[in-house]
């Protein structure tokens, strides 16, 4: 933080434009800290002739004591192994160091940038746009139903959906709402699609329901589950990954939020898998009715996850996660 502040206090100096901009390109701290001693000639250039035309009660020490400041700031700032933006005080980042002073990562997990497969090839136009896929947990249900067309929202359920159905109207301006088939995730479609343009394109994918993606570990309270569901609901939820997770083609120069109201357990394994940590942590990881949890995907094909379960629009009364 104070190398942050020592940066901004450069900018307001009147450093000149030619050696910060200089200062991006020094990549060796020895480098660096000679720039530094420019940085301070310089201030103090700057002081000594700024003072001549200066109201007589302006004091010249005072002034070159303050030059000195800053000149010290930046030969620390960037002898230190920083380097700033041309760009006034955008951010500071690390210079190139010795391997051997560097984390060695050649033993930790690759994260696999054509994990959707479409990665551009040589010659072919790259992406530009990002793609937010915002996964909404329905609402509030009954549990004690036998059957999924009797397991619908309760009145709770509803109230969550309503207010969930102004905040996606709000913040997020979807550019497609999809959801799972089964009635509480169906339900919680219908309320929040009364807030939004009545053409909003819509799907329905059935692999979305729910069910148990792969064995968690540690295991629930009712123990190991039976590899032939397993492996059937992997397989299934496994499908609708592919049809909602990719990088935005070439052809896509906004961009998008699609919302996808579906449940629990499929939301969690997605986190995993899109974030390719182990898809066996899913259970680890606890949602409310009607949270959001947004993933990014970058035009490189880099994954992350900016929300997780978030409720922070719903009153207390209505946090539910049973």
């Amino acid at each position: 933080l104070d190398r942050r502040r020592a940066a901004a206090g450069l900018v307001r100096s009147g450093l000149p434009r030619g050696l910060f901009a200089g200062a991006v390109k020094q990549r060796s701290p020895n480098a660096a800290s000679v720039l530094g001693q420019r940085v301070l000639a310089s201030a103090i250039a700057n002081r000594a002739r700024g003072s001549r035309s200066s109201s007589a009660g302006t004091s010249w020490a005072r002034q070159s004591a303050k030059a000195r400041w800053w000149g010290a700031s930046a030969a620390a700032l960037f002898g230190g192994g920083l380097a700033l933006s041309s760009q006034d005080m955008v951010s500071v980042v690390e210079c190139e160091a010795d391997t051997s002073e560097v984390v060695d990562i050649s033993k930790l997990q690759h994260f696999n940038s054509n994990w959707d497969g479409r990665q551009p090839k040589d010659g072919e136009h790259a992406p530009t746009a990002y793609r937010y896929i915002v996964l909404i947990r329905h609402g509030q249900y009954n549990t004690k139903a036998k059957s999924d067309e009797d397991a619908i929202l309760t009145a709770a359920g509803r109230q969550q959906a309503q207010v969930l159905a102004q905040k996606i109207a709000e913040t997020y301006k979807p550019d497609k709402v999809t959801r799972s088939e089964m009635t509480r995730a169906k339900e919680t479609f219908d309320i929040i699609m009364k807030k939004l343009p009545k053409d909003m394109p819509v799907g329905v994918i059935p692999e979305l329901k729910e069910g148990r993606p792969c064995q968690p570990t540690p295991p629930s309270a009712s123990g190991l589950y039976k590899k032939r569901t397993v492996e059937a609901d992997g397989a299934r939820i496994d499908d609708a990954f592919d049809k909602i997770f990719y990088r935005a083609p070439a052809t896509q120069k906004e961009d998008s939020y699609d919302v996808v109201v579906c449940h629990a357990n499929v939301i969690r394994y997605f986190v995993c898998k899109a974030l390719q940590v182990p898809t066996e942590a899913w259970l680890r990881m606890s949602l409310s009715h009607c949270s959001t949890t947004v993933i990014r995907i970058s035009p490189r094909g880099t994954v992350s996850l900016r929300e997780l379960g978030n409720t922070h629009y719903l009153p207390p009364h209505l946090i539910t996660s049973s």
